[in-house]
């Protein structure tokens, strides 16, 4: 830290000089800027009769407040204005400059890690906030699904139950069909079966009609015989037409039982639609059920997370703890080598100035401290003259100034009365 300032000053420092150093050293090393410091309190003036009158002494009491603070978090218990700011002696500015200069190194060599521990502690809030916010989140999503789930429950039971039903009666129809397929299956074979004798039948029928009347025309010697033909090949037509009726009818109850079978298979794909209908209801049920594991596993994910960074948290915390301690001890320990070290300077300036005393002589010190007494005495009743005649101008303008104002005042309020 460079300041502005030589050893001979030091030596003998003044009001003028020292004032400014300690406010380029308040500035650095508490953030307040210049304009802060001569920046009046606003709830200090308001309550003030004539706020203008101290217009000087408010900032200049902001200054020596942080200046005081700033020197006890040095460790300078015996810091006072009037002897180290006001009247300053060269030992004692030595002691507080290199008081604050070694605090000023110790806190710049410090301040990095602390300031990234900062910044760590400050993300890790941050991501706890967002993962709390998304856990957050997920929890009403989870609870909206759960709802949901549970609003959709006695609706799914029952297209379990409706599914449960149409797989046994699709298994029930299945079987039937099937067992009707292979009887539609006997049946048509036996109707191509009876088909084929029918029309055997008619060809014989129609060759024996042919018979009969060559027959009829060769054979007319015996009526008797040819009668007795007759009525057989009649005999024999009406068997074929009993024939032919029942494969008729045969072939009628086949189709009717075709039909049937048509009638239970537009009905089997009725149910199987149905049946498809209800898989994909519980497929929707299902995917619902997945994702709700999803966000479970999810905010599971994100508890754990939680967890890792809340024990990442008072990890750091307990770092920051053992940082603030061991920066507590080493302020302790450079306390104690300073104050050391100020005592040691101190005791040998004293030495030192023992034997420069010893060495004057005593005649000539005593003509000049009665020269300088006497000079300053004078000095003293001059200045303690003009002093009493700025109080008493001063304590004029007042009793003036609080006369006009008092004045105003009741002038504000005849005029306000009026």
């Amino acid at each position: 830290m460079e300041m502005p300032i030589t050893a001979a000053q030091v030596a003998k420092p003044t009001a003028d000089l020292v004032r400014p150093i300690y406010e380029t050293l308040v500035t650095n090393l508490t953030g307040l800027s210049r304009e802060d410091l001569q920046q009046p309190v606003l709830a200090a003036t308001d309550v003030l009769e004539f706020p203008e009158l101290h217009e000087e002494s408010i900032p200049a009491f902001a200054f020596s407040s942080s200046l005081a603070r700033l020197v006890t978090a040095v460790g300078i218990k015996d810091f006072t204005l009037r002897e180290d700011l006001w009247k300053p002696e060269g030992p004692r500015l030595r002691r507080i400059l290199s008081g604050i200069i070694n605090f000023a190194k110790f806190r710049e060599e410090k301040l990095g890690p602390y300031l990234e521990l900062q910044e760590q502690l400050e993300a890790i809030f941050d991501g706890q906030q967002r993962l709390g916010a998304q856990h957050a989140q997920q929890a009403a999503e989870l609870q909206a699904l759960q709802k949901t789930r549970s609003d959709e429950e006695p609706e799914v039971a029952m297209l379990e139950a409706d599914a449960a039903k149409a797989y046994s009666h699709n298994q029930q129809l299945n079987k039937q069909q099937v067992a009707l397929s292979n009887e539609v299956k006997a049946l048509r074979n036996q109707i191509a079966s009876i088909s084929e004798q029918s029309g055997e039948e008619r060809l014989k029928l129609l060759d024996a009609r042919q018979e009969a009347d060559r027959l009829s025309g060769l054979i007319v010697e015996s009526p008797e015989k040819l009668q007795q033909m007759v009525e057989e090949v009649a005999a024999a037509v009406e068997r074929e037409r009993s024939l032919i009726s029942d494969a008729d009818r045969r072939s009628r109850d086949c189709s009717s039982r075709a039909d049937a079978v048509a009638k239970v298979e537009r009905d089997l794909g009725k149910v199987t639609k149905q049946l498809q209908e209800l898989e994909e209801q519980v497929g929707r049920k299902k995917e619902v059920s997945r994702r709700v594991k999803d966000l479970r596993r999810q905010i599971a994910a994100g508890d754990a997370e939680c967890q890792a960074l809340a024990a990442t948290q008072q990890h750091l915390t307990r770092q920051q703890a053992a940082l603030h301690d061991r920066l507590s001890r080493l302020d302790q320990q450079a306390l104690l080598k300073k104050e050391a070290a100020a005592s040691a300077v101190e005791e040998q300036l004293r030495e030192k100035e023992a034997v420069e005393a010893e060495n004057a002589a005593a005649l000539a010190k005593i003509a000049e401290n009665e020269s300088m007494m006497r000079t300053l005495k004078e000095r003293l009743r001059e200045m303690q003259s003009n002093h009493d005649a700025e109080v008493n101008a001063i304590m004029a303008k007042y009793r003036s100034l609080r006369e006009q104002m008092a004045e105003y005042h009741m002038q504000l309020e005849t005029a306000m009365a009026e």
